[in-house]
């Protein structure tokens, strides 16, 4: 008895052992496969890691050289495979070996909660969770109902997994003939323009009281009774591509920055502390990078935010695969690289303790991120005593100095090059506004138009082709019709400066079909552009036919057409691989890591001024801006009125 009393004590305490392990966030590639880099503490045993991580202790011995229980010492670093929720057993052994040693808790749903914030909560995947209640509709839990938790979850699920899978089951919900699933951005004013009704017609198609009450993943009826009966374009196929506009997401959706701005001022006075001043400038011609030569091993730093808030953002998931991709193509060329992963979740003292602490950031040759300007301060000053290259993938530098920092993004000081013949004062620019300005854009646009004669108009819902005269103040001054403006003889360059995306899409369809009715009475008109703002282009409230009908000109970072082969075979790697398409973010994730891995091994200096870098198929050149090295290529897309794009 007594022995059988010590075997359930010592099984006890291995069980709290590893509830007690806080697995890693740290992921490294190793010869194609992803682990998790876990530092050894003093009581981990095989055993209790196994658990913690949902594999098996022959799995962690053989993925160490042949790891033995003697050899675990703390303080040490070991990999440990990492594996998702479908690599586990199967599910039936999964669940019968979990019904049968009783290790469940019980979890009472709370006001809020949803499926996937409890299987994040507990790492644990959804599938493994509704196998453990097979008498509730997970999907649709309310609060008071219990749930079966496994307190040793035998596949230990990250977040990304979970939010993979949550992705994927909504997607197999199917939607009949004459449904649709809402997606982020659509509203009631796009969809019932889309469907052909008007907003209060599909309002109460669908039970709706207000546009508010639509929500994302909802199904909708859309009034057709046929869903192949409706095409993309009238008139004409154009070019499918995707028009993209690298941004940083957090400056879009206006969330403050999570950034200790303490911890920042104290790097970036470290940065500063040295030769390098606010009124020095740094050339960073000066600095030279040898080759490391084919049969050196590469080692990556991948620094990016995966959580902010509390909650994953996508864009940076997205930007990681991308890499991944990048990786085995670089891998089948012959290159030794090993990457190294940071959740930096936009925190500033994490940064700092990563680039104090954590060995593979100081064994790194290259670093890719961080994301934000403040982020990158903590690791320049490291950098440059290191010589290692820091690439910012996203940020639009405005005040860093450093010979080692290289920016993707185009730099906003060469965009308006691409517009230099619209507003050369050949034409007469036409600015409308209509309720709220986008008074950013408004500016850049007065400041280009300066050499050309312009005219200031208010648009005003329902009063057709007639717009009004903009006074000073801002006020309606007389009418102007829009038919005689188009009628005169010379050429315009319409530019609309309305926040509101609804306002946008008026216009240009007022002007579309102010243009037809004059061509539809045979009578002429002078020829006229729009000149876009690019977020245009990623708005489902717009339609984008009108930018065909208006010959709309964009200025973008970055132009990928899924015409193109490059872009073609990305896509459905991507797709092969993750099951969703991919983003603008996954491409500039690929061009990145493509770029700055292969030019490791040859060697970067100054010369790389006079290099192209095209990857998939947006085109990089580099020079020096503002004391760092920038990408200066801005691609100009031509939307004409035959529904191709011309592009420049």
């Amino acid at each position: 008895m007594r022995r059988v009393l010590l075997m359930l004590m010592a099984a006890c305490f291995l069980c709290v052992e590893a509830l007690a392990i806080e697995p890693s966030n740290i992921v490294v590639t190793k010869g194609g496969k992803a682990y998790y880099k876990h530092k050894v503490e003093s009581g981990q045993t095989l055993y209790a890691l196994s658990k913690a991580y949902g594999v098996t202790e022959r799995q962690i011995a053989d993925s160490n050289n042949g790891l033995t229980a003697s050899g675990l010492k703390a303080g040490s670093y070991i990999y440990i495979p990492r594996i998702v929720a479908e690599d586990t057993p199967t599910a039936d052994k999964a669940k019968g070996e979990a019904k049968h040693s009783g290790k469940y808790i019980t979890y009472e749903v709370k006001s809020g909660d949803t499926i996937y914030s409890i299987a994040r909560k507990y790492k644990i995947s959804v599938s493994i969770l509704e196998q453990d209640n097979p008498t509730i509709d997970v999907e649709h839990i309310t609060p008071g109902m219990k749930l079966n938790i496994r307190r040793s979850e035998s596949g230990y699920a990250t977040t990304e997994d979970i939010e993979r899978e949550r992705d994927k089951r909504k997607a197999d919900v199917p939607v009949g003939v004459g449904e649709h699933r809402v997606l982020a951005g659509e509203t009631v004013y796009s969809l019932s323009r889309t469907f052909g009704m008007s907003e209060d017609e599909f309002l109460k198609l669908n039970g709706l009281r207000h546009s508010s009450d639509l929500k994302v993943g909802m199904i909708v009826k859309t009034g057709i009774a046929e869903a192949n009966e409706r095409t993309e374009y009238k008139g004409g196929e154009p070019e499918a591509n995707h028009s993209i506009d690298i941004v940083n997401p957090a400056v879009e959706s206006e969330e403050p920055s999570v950034v200790d701005s303490l911890a920042v001022e104290r790097a970036y006075d470290y940065f500063m502390s040295g030769e390098h001043g606010d009124d020095v400038y740094i050339t960073p011609a000066d600095v030279t990078f040898p080759p490391l030569g084919r049969h050196h091993t590469l080692k990556v730093a991948l620094m990016l935010p995966f959580h902010q808030m509390g909650k994953v953002n996508p864009y940076y998931v997205d930007f990681y695969r991308g890499v991944l991709i990048a990786m085995e193509d670089l891998k089948s060329e012959g290159y030794n690289i090993e990457l190294a992963v940071f959740d930096t979740k936009g925190d500033g003292g994490r940064l700092s303790d990563i680039v104090a602490y954590e060995e593979d950031f100081h064994e790194a040759q290259l670093v890719i991120g961080p994301v934000y300007e403040a982020e990158l301060r903590y690791v320049l000053g490291y950098a440059e005593e290191n010589d290692i290259i820091v690439v910012s993938p996203l940020a639009d530098i405005e005040t860093l100095q450093s010979p080692v920092l290289f920016q993707m993004q185009a730099e906003n000081d060469y965009k308006n090059d691409k517009l230099a013949d619209i507003f050369d004062g050949s034409r007469e620019v036409v600015t409308i506004y209509a309720g709220a300005t986008n008074n950013a854009y408004a500016a850049e646009m007065r400041a280009l138009a300066a050499q050309s004669p312009t005219r200031d108009l208010n648009f005003v819902f329902d009063r057709e082709s007639f717009f009004y005269r903009r006074n000073a103040d801002g006020t309606n001054g007389e009418e102007v019709d829009i038919i005689e403006l188009m009628r005169t003889k010379s050429e315009k360059a319409f530019v609309i400066v309305a926040a509101d995306e609804t306002n946008v899409d008026r216009i240009l369809t007022t002007l579309s079909s102010t243009k037809s009715s004059i061509e539809g009475r045979g009578m002429t008109y002078g020829r006229y552009v729009v000149v876009g703002n690019r977020k245009w282009a990623q708005s489902r409230n717009i339609d984008h036919q009108s930018f065909f009908r208006n010959n709309a000109i964009f200025v973008v970072p970055y132009h990928a057409k899924r015409s193109n082969e490059s872009i073609r075979l990305f896509d459905g790697r991507y797709i092969s691989a993750y099951g969703v398409l991919p983003s603008m973010y996954s491409y500039r994730g690929y061009d990145t890591a493509m770029i700055f891995c292969r030019k490791m091994f040859t060697g970067i200096d100054s010369t790389i001024t006079d290099e192209t870098f095209a990857p998939l198929a947006t085109t990089y050149t580099f020079d020096i801006v503002g004391g760092h090295y920038a990408n200066t290529h801005w691609v100009r897309e031509h939307y004409k009125s035959n529904y191709t794009i011309e592009v420049q």
